[in-house]
């Protein structure tokens, strides 16, 4: 069996705040099962907005020369991806937002994914408010919006009532369910 890679993009204004804490906590077990693990803080790349130019339709990659070329390979060459965000006016963040724009690429003419099979994704939320439900047919759409792209099948973590990490520690469930998400990712 390979060793299995995984890309986490953290959507979070904060290096280290809830958002990477609750991806951290999921990295730990696909690393403990052996994956491989590559982590970007997005606040902290020089990524633009897409220009809606499609010339990524005709050429495969965004022309824009910015770190966006550094993750194309990285999710490429990745098994699994984690897309990590904070919940902001009721959606991703924006740094989050920049880079799923820019995954125009991934689809190619005919609407055909450039992206190889089976490729999982991640989305691990945080928010203040109490009420998992709340937001969740926001992140189920951009969900399937990654199927459209190509990834094989995704997941939502949401970690709610984040006003304060050490929350994170006392919601069992949500740790729970964080570990075996990163036995899912790693391939077990």
């Amino acid at each position: 069996m390979s060793v299995k890679k995984i890309v986490a993009l953290n959507g979070s204004p904060h290096k280290q705040g809830k958002t990477a804490s609750l991806i951290d906590e999921v990295i730990k077990v696909a690393r403990e099962q052996g994956a491989e693990v590559k982590s970007y803080h997005l606040n902290g790349m020089k990524i633009k907005g897409c220009q809606g130019c499609y010339s990524c339709r005709v050429k495969g990659r965004c022309v824009l020369q910015d770190d966006m070329q550094v993750l194309y390979d990285e999710i490429e060459s990745a098994d699994s991806i984690i897309l990590g965000t904070p919940v902001y006016m009721w959606q991703m963040s924006a740094q989050l937002k920049l880079a799923v724009d820019r995954f125009m690429p991934f689809l190619g003419a005919g609407y055909r994914t450039n992206l190889a099979p089976g490729k999982k994704v991640l989305i691990a939320v945080t928010q203040n408010r109490p009420d998992t439900s709340m937001f969740y047919h926001y992140f189920e759409h951009m969900g399937k919006n990654l199927v459209f792209l190509g990834f094989s099948e995704y997941k939502i973590l949401i970690f709610a009532g984040a006003d304060k990490l050490e929350n994170l520690q006392k919601q069992t469930e949500v740790m729970a369910e964080a570990r075996q998400i990163g036995g899912w990712l790693s391939g077990i």
